[in-house]
């Protein structure tokens, strides 16, 4: 689905200094590689300032390296003859909902994208209530979107990109903004989608419970791939990952903390469930 070599974005950062304006090059993606698979559900962590929602936008072509290659679905995001396509392909959640949302009423919103495709009325009609179906926002169909909670907008805002058949969605730290609630409301639609419609799912985000739920996890740091492997992989690294500026899931914590005081605990403890497990298990040995 994507697959990127030697993946490079550079820009000129203009800095205010006492004798004027500074140009400054900045490398944002340097020479990254990696595949991602049809189907596969990713996260992707880093740092604020890491380069990640720079390689989602490359994902969408609304940046184009300025080096290297990155294909989607064998279609390189540098030909702009391809870009249409490209967007067609894979859509695109932001963090912010509001940003998204176009209309004043919900299957409006989601229409839009499909209209501006040029696809026929009726396949319109048949789309908007199938996205909403998928999301569970069916009873909100004729609502004003200004009116509904968090969850729920950026729950619309999916369901306006589902509404254009994507093969992949990107998803820009999609619950950076909101409440707990909203958080679960979100994440179970974006599992839901990955398993049972096989949609592929690239997650960018800052919670370490949400990127434990996917099948790989990418870390990029100040425009590196530095880390990528399985969940369990990646966070059993404590110390790496805290060197990058990044936190592991809690309960993986107190079990990093555990063994350093000499407690026989398993390091790739990801759950609260395991830790119980573990830690049941331990207490029959003694």
């Amino acid at each position: 689905m994507i697959k990127a070599k030697d993946l490079t974005y550079e820009y000129i950062r203009v800095m205010e200094t006492d004798h004027g304006t500074k140009e400054e090059k900045v490398s944002a993606l340097k020479q990254v590689n990696m595949e991602i698979e049809q189907g596969d559900f990713i996260a992707v962590l880093g740092h604020n300032g890491s380069g990640k929602s720079t390689f989602a936008k490359q994902i969408n072509a609304l940046l184009q390296p300025t080096g290297g290659t990155l294909w989607v679905k064998d279609m390189d995001t540098k030909n702009d003859a391809l870009v249409w396509d490209i967007r067609q392909t894979a859509g695109m959640v932001f963090q912010n909902p509001d940003n998204q949302l176009v209309a004043t009423v919900v299957e409006e919103d989601i229409a839009f994208g499909p209209e501006n495709m040029g696809v026929e009325p009726k396949e319109i009609r048949r789309r908007v209530d199938e996205a909403l179906a998928t999301v569970r926002m069916e009873e909100y169909a004729t609502h004003t979107p200004s009116k509904l909670s968090g969850g729920q907008k950026q729950r619309i805002a999916i369901a306006g990109v589902l509404a254009m058949k994507p093969d992949c969605i990107v998803l820009d730290e999609p619950t950076a903004m909101l409440d707990p609630v909203g958080r679960r409301e979100v994440m179970e639609t974006i599992e839901r989608l990955n398993k049972e419609e096989g949609i592929t799912m690239i997650l960018i985000t800052h919670y370490m419970d949400e990127a434990v739920r996917a099948d790989k996890v990418f870390v990029i740091d100040d425009g590196d791939l530095v880390m990528q492997g399985t969940p369990r992989e990646i966070f059993s690294q404590v110390e790496e990952l805290k060197k990058y500026g990044l936190d592991v899931p809690q309960v993986t914590e107190v079990a990093y903390l555990l063994r350093k005081e000499g407690i026989d605990l398993p390091a790739d403890i990801l759950t609260i469930e395991e830790m119980v497990g573990a830690v049941c298990q331990l207490k029959s040995t003694i």
